[in-house]
């Protein structure tokens, strides 16, 4: 689904960082608004989420379910022994 957004009172600074970023990827506005929200957001772009997809569908993805045993497996490994620091 798609939803329209419009910005208004965007600050001469912004707009003129937006619009220089538009200017070197070769994009829109509106492109590049929509690219600089989901790096800020951390989320994925579409080309990104299509590399996840299909990295996914090579390798397997394993689910958050079956994740939390490893990583209480591995926990031990991010434990730091201040005696090996003196």
């Amino acid at each position: 689904m798609s939803t329209a957004l419009t910005l208004h009172n965007i600050d001469d600074e912004l707009y003129a960082a937006v619009r220089d970023y538009a200017a070197k990827a070769k994009t829109s506005l509106g492109a590049a608004f929509k690219t600089l929200a989901r790096r800020a957001l951390a989320l994925p772009t579409e080309e990104e989420q299509a590399r996840i997809d299909a990295v996914n569908a090579l390798f397997g993805r394993i689910s958050p379910e079956d994740a939390r045993p490893l990583y209480a497996a591995l926990d031990w490994q991010s434990k730091v022994e201040p005696e090996m620091w003196k």
